[in-house]
């Protein structure tokens, strides 16, 4: 009986024992599971802040590029703005400083430079208008520029066709003047019905040329008032965008 009872006492402790391996090795194999788990939750974690940190550096990148390429506009548009201002006020000066009462027979053919000078002054304003409408995204501006070249233009297609007038009717008058005393032609021994056709020719000169010199002052006047007006709104609006 003692022998069975020993028999039995180590079939128990060796019950427990191979319990408490089974036991040990699920545990270890659990604790083994866990930590390949963690490991892998890691390694998951450290992947998404590595991709959180390489799109925070992209998107830094593409902020500071989209802040320069704003930077770089609002310097071109200022640009824009201060050639536009000044490529205007020259055409605007340039129509202002032109008089017609300076013109006579001797010096008429020098109209036709002046001419060509507004028409330069007219060609670079808008091109540098051209530049405000890319640049600039302010459309009160934009239109404020455009009505300063269109009251411009009145005053230019004003003074153009005014200056055009003067020079055929001085250039009519220098012809009556050198036919008139040309060697080849005697006044005194020409037909009364010639003398009359010069005669009256020249009187129409003369009025026509009363006509444009009486009124191109106050029309020029006028003009130049409304372009410097629409010039100055311009202006106005020019210097609050460029203290931006």
């Amino acid at each position: 009986m003692t022998a069975n009872f020993f028999i039995i006492t180590l079939q128990i402790i060796a019950g427990l024992l191979s319990a408490y391996l089974i036991y040990y090795a699920q545990q270890k194999g659990k604790n083994q599971a866990d930590k390949q788990d963690l490991e892998k939750l890691t390694e998951i974690v450290e992947d998404v802040k590595q991709k959180y940190v390489q799109e925070n550096e992209l998107l830094k990148s593409s902020l500071t590029i989209l802040t320069n390429k704003q930077n770089v506009l609002f310097t071109e548009g200022k640009t824009a703005i201060i050639e536009f201002y000044s490529n205007l006020n020259k055409w605007l000066w340039h129509n202002l400083n032109i008089s017609a009462h300076e013109y006579n027979q001797t010096n008429y053919t020098e109209l036709s430079s002046r001419i060509l000078t507004m028409r330069d002054h007219y060609n670079d304003t808008n091109i540098s208008y051209g530049k405000i409408q890319i640049l600039l995204n302010d459309d009160a501006l934009i239109l404020a520029g455009h009505e300063a070249v269109m009251e411009t233009l009145y005053l230019h297609q004003f003074i153009e066709k005014t200056l055009k007038g003067l020079q055929t009717t001085l250039s009519t008058d220098k012809y009556l003047l050198d036919t008139l005393f040309s060697k080849d032609i005697k006044f005194d021994t020409l037909s009364q019905d010639m003398k009359s056709f010069y005669q009256n020719r020249a009187n129409e000169n003369t009025a026509e040329k009363k006509q444009i010199l009486d009124t191109f002052m106050d029309e020029r006047s006028s003009l130049f008032s409304k372009a410097m007006n629409e010039r100055n709104v311009f202006r106005d609006l020019a210097k609050s965008y460029l203290q931006r």
